[in-house]
């Protein structure tokens, strides 16, 4: 009995420490973008359109800084609408995976699986006008999955590094050349 008693107690502490080392090699940039994209989840889960302020999710948790300072009005109104459209693709992908069974990490720890090749500077074959390599960086990058498949990623997701606010959900492949679809006004 006493043998039982141990051994249970040593199982349930290493699988404590297990579930608690998930976050092991994240920075805290990564911590805090992970919690942003939570809280973001969590507010647009199961709602419809009329239900979510875009005063809230841009105060929170979408970057459309560049966009909402526009000072032409029709273009910032047109890109207003544009989002309209654009966000449906990652409500549809919360409501349908569920928020009880999404998670994301930081895609540098998908460095050995395919969605991981846009950003791989040794694998890019692509080549820019200057002759330079093409490839995006992989900071400030998540990888977002069914909790029950984490080592099949979905898709990713673009943070704006200062805001840590979610910049981009959407990656266009056209012409062999990956980026993201974002609002920025550059």
């Amino acid at each position: 009995m006493r043998r039982i008693l141990i051994g249970l107690i040593l199982l349930s502490t290493s699988s404590g420490i297990g579930q608690n080392n998930s976050m092991e090699n994240w920075t805290k940039n990564d911590k805090d973008q992970y919690s942003k994209l939570k809280k973001l989840a969590n507010y647009i889960y199961k709602k419809e359109k009329s239900e979510i302020s875009k005063d809230s999710l841009f105060e929170n948790y979408i970057y459309f800084d560049n966009v909402l300072n526009d000072t032409v009005t029709k273009r910032r109104e047109k890109r207003v609408a544009a989002f309209d459209t654009l966000f449906y693709y990652f409500r549809k992908t919360v409501d349908s995976i569920g928020v009880a069974n999404m998670d994301a990490k930081p895609v540098r720890f998908y460095k050995n699986h395919k969605i991981y090749e846009p950003f791989d500077k040794e694998k890019s074959k692509h080549k820019t006008v200057g002759g330079e390599k093409m490839y995006a960086k992989d900071d400030n990058v998540f990888a977002y999955y069914r909790k029950e498949e984490p080592e099949n990623p979905l898709g990713v997701l673009l943070f704006e590094p200062k805001s840590d606010k979610l910049g981009a959900w959407i990656m266009i492949n056209q012409g062999g050349y990956k980026y993201f679809l974002t609002f920025s006004l550059l």
